[in-house]
Order: C-alpha cells, then sequence, then structure tokens
C-alpha cells in the first residue's frame, strides 16, 4: 500500500469537492430568486384556492360548474382551475368569506347576509363562532352594536 498514493488522492479530491461547491454555490445565488418567487406564488396560490373554497360555500356549489359536470359534458379541463368545494364547510368559513368583502358588518347584517345564502344560524351560533376563532376575527362595540372585521386586515 503506497501511503503517499492514498495522502495523494486524498488531497485532489478535496481540491475537487471544493471547486464544485463554489460552482454550486455560484448556480444556488443564480437561482435564489426564482425559488422564492416560486414560494410566493405557492403561497398566493394557497390563499386564493382557500378563498375560492369558502365563496363557493357561501354562495353555494350549484353556481359554479364542477370539473365533474364539465368532464361528464366532454368539455377539455386540463387547464381548468379547479378547487374542492364543501357544503359543509364550518360556520366561521363562511363567515370570514363575508366579512373578507364587507369589513366591519354588524353582527346583525352577517347573520342577514349568511340566511342570504342559505345558512339558517341563529345570533348565538354567530356569537359561538367568533368567540372560538377570536383569532381570526375582531369584535369592535359601539354602543349596543357589534362589528366585525378580520384581524391583521
Amino acid at each position: 500500500m503506497r501511503l503517499a498514493d492514498i495522502e495523494q488522492a486524498l488531497i485532489q479530491q478535496i481540491k475537487e469537492d471544493e471547486r464544485q461547491l463554489k460552482l454550486n454555490n455560484a448556480a444556488q445565488s443564480k437561482l435564489r430568486p426564482l425559488v422564492m418567487q416560486f414560494r410566493d406564488l405557492e403561497r398566493d396560490e394557497k390563499t386564493r384556492t382557500t378563498r375560492m373554497r369558502r365563496i363557493m360555500a357561501a354562495l353555494g356549489p350549484d353556481r359554479f360548474e364542477t370539473l365533474n359536470k364539465s368532464m361528464r359534458a366532454g368539455k377539455d379541463v386540463s387547464n381548468t382551475i379547479g378547487t374542492v368545494t364543501a357544503d359543509d364547510l364550518p360556520l366561521w368559513e363562511v363567515m370570514w368569506a363575508i366579512v373578507e368583502q364587507k369589513p366591519g358588518i354588524q353582527v346583525i347584517e352577517l347573520q342577514f347576509a349568511l340566511e342570504h345564502f342559505g345558512r339558517k344560524v341563529s345570533r348565538q351560533a354567530i356569537e359561538s363562532a367568533l368567540a372560538t376563532h377570536r383569532n381570526e376575527f375582531e369584535l369592535e362595540t359601539r354602543g349596543r352594536e357589534k362589528f366585525v372585521s378580520l384581524k391583521g386586515a
């Protein structure tokens, strides 16, 4: 066994690894803005998909063309934006959709809006949802009237 050969091979390998790491770092630096842009797009997609799901639940799925209906009708759905709809979306998420569009809505107006969209709910159910999800909603009381907004909006 020639120890000098092994030593020389190790020195050559570390120099090659160092050279390649410098190239990798340069390539990563060029790609980093694109990676960040991709992550931003993913976050935006999630936000918009969640909002669409809430709005569809508020308005009712019968108003929207579903992917299933489109496919049965023989339509090309390859470029279609689809989202999962849920008739049984929790009350607070439907409330979120309404409050997002009308910040500072009175609780009684929120109840009327929910009833307009087919959700028969009591004032107590709304108050309970607001209390349970106080991290999502902000309440402001003016006199005897309560107004609802989204936190951070």
